[in-house]
């Protein structure tokens, strides 16, 4: 086995085989492709960074809002991912990832109905810099999204809030150093650095049904436009999102116990014009949404009780979902969705009802709990169930949230190469 400088594996010499195209999966190959490893990358859609990974909100935790959490667990994890999340997509985007566009710095806003006071959650953001210091301490060269911020937060006065916000409905504010990149821009440059790598061979239109094992490793097969398809490959790397785990339990990798599928929209709007220099705002604790402004003129507005439109317990989420998370949406309904969600952030951020709908879509977010956020004991005040689980050389890899996609796909690159070296 011919091994190229620096740890990677020959061209030619091994095949590794990656499932989904979204930022987890495109993390890998890219990786993989850096070290001298040809991967095949199987997208069920036209385009790579199609759905989950497009249709969020672009938000790069440092691990304040997961201030239920009172282990750190999850608050520690965000951090990890948000320290290295730029110099992973500089090592893989090149002088690209310096383009991208980030949001206005986000507020959290106090919810005066809030599962956490002001104080609980200072606490929370206390620890949080406190974790951070000693990062920082440790390695030096870390950096948040090319940024070295002392301080990650500061209490404020909300009234410096008032030319913007209705302060009837808060209790407090904070200001944080967390940032949010445009994803649409994202994906246009990660689509690019895929087609441009010559040892990665994308493979659209392919949507997977199973995975069995063999005597020399994988076949994967699937269903394209076409023609069904089968491809062998001597390690596979599942990096599907509402779809992995049916995958994982085909060859069979028992899905951990109570998985939950949620069905949430996303407005993107043009914003009027005394909107523009407005601040990127997360509403804290519970059962609520968020404002990022970007400096296009243009915003990302969620609001949870309305724009949350699916719950399943299903190993796979209802085929009816499918068409929203591909932006197939008739206009009475994109309409209708865009009037609850801007008409409910109004009451609360005044101009959002008079914001021009540019688009509305939805991605399915996956997560561990049996009840809704609004209970303080729900699991999805946590993403600690998440990272990459391996089975010989399958490896499944749950992201938790866009921060950590990039950590976690290099992680199951790595094992690739730990499961290459030994064979």
């Amino acid at each position: 086995m011919a091994v190229v400088e620096g740890g990677g594996i020959a061209e030619g010499s091994r095949r590794v085989t990656v499932l989904g195209a979204g930022l987890s999966g495109a993390s890998v190959a890219l990786e993989l492709a850096a070290q001298g490893v040809a991967v095949t990358l199987i997208e069920r859609d036209p385009q790579p960074f199609s759905r989950a990974s497009l249709r969020n909100e672009g938000k790069i935790h440092l691990g304040l809002i997961y201030a239920n959490d009172r282990s750190l667990a999850t608050a520690r994890l965000q951090l990890e991912g948000a320290l290295q999340f730029g110099a992973l997509l500089r090592r893989w985007l090149g002088a690209a990832a310096g383009e991208l566009r980030r949001s206005t710095p986000f507020h959290y806003l106090v919810a005066r109905d809030s599962l956490l006071d002001a104080d609980q959650l200072e606490a929370h953001y206390a620890a949080v810099q406190r974790l951070y210091d000693e990062q920082r301490e440790r390695a030096p060269q870390l950096d948040y999204l090319g940024t070295r911020p002392g301080r990650l937060y500061a209490r404020i006065d909300p009234a410096r809030l008032a030319p913007h916000l209705r302060l009837e409905h808060f209790a407090a504010a904070f200001e944080t150093a967390e940032l949010a990149l445009d994803t649409a821009q994202l994906a246009r440059l990660v689509r690019q650095a895929l087609a441009a790598h010559p040892l990665i061979e994308l493979r659209p239109g392919h949507r997977v049904d199973a995975v069995c094992a063999n005597d020399g490793g994988f076949v994967v097969t699937g269903q394209s436009a076409s023609r069904r398809w089968t491809l062998e490959s001597q390690q596979v790397v599942n990096c599907l999102w509402e779809e992995r785990l049916r995958i994982d339990r085909t060859v069979g990798l028992v899905p951990p116990p109570g998985w939950v599928h949620r069905l949430k929209y996303r407005v993107i709007a043009r914003l009027p014009r005394a909107m523009r220099k407005g601040p990127s705002v997360t509403l804290a604790l519970g059962p609520y949404g968020d404002v990022v402004v970007r400096d296009d003129g243009t915003a990302y507005f969620s609001w949870y009780p309305v724009g949350c439109k699916g719950w399943s317990h299903d190993i796979v989420p209802p085929q009816a979902w499918d068409a929203p998370c591909r932006a197939d949406l008739s206009v009475g309904v994109a309409r209708s969705v865009a009037r609850e969600i801007l008409g409910a952030i109004e009451a609360w951020y005044p101009g959002a009802a008079q914001c021009e709908p540019l688009a509305v879509d939805a991605g399915v977010i996956v997560g561990y709990g049996h009840t809704d956020v609004n209970d303080p004991a729900s699991g999805l005040h946590e993403r600690t169930r998440v990272g990459v689980r391996s089975q010989g050389g399958y490896h499944s890899l749950d992201p938790g949230k866009l921060t950590t996609a990039p950590l976690f796909g290099k992680q199951a690159a790595e094992r690739v190469l730990q499961e290459l070296q030994r064979s």
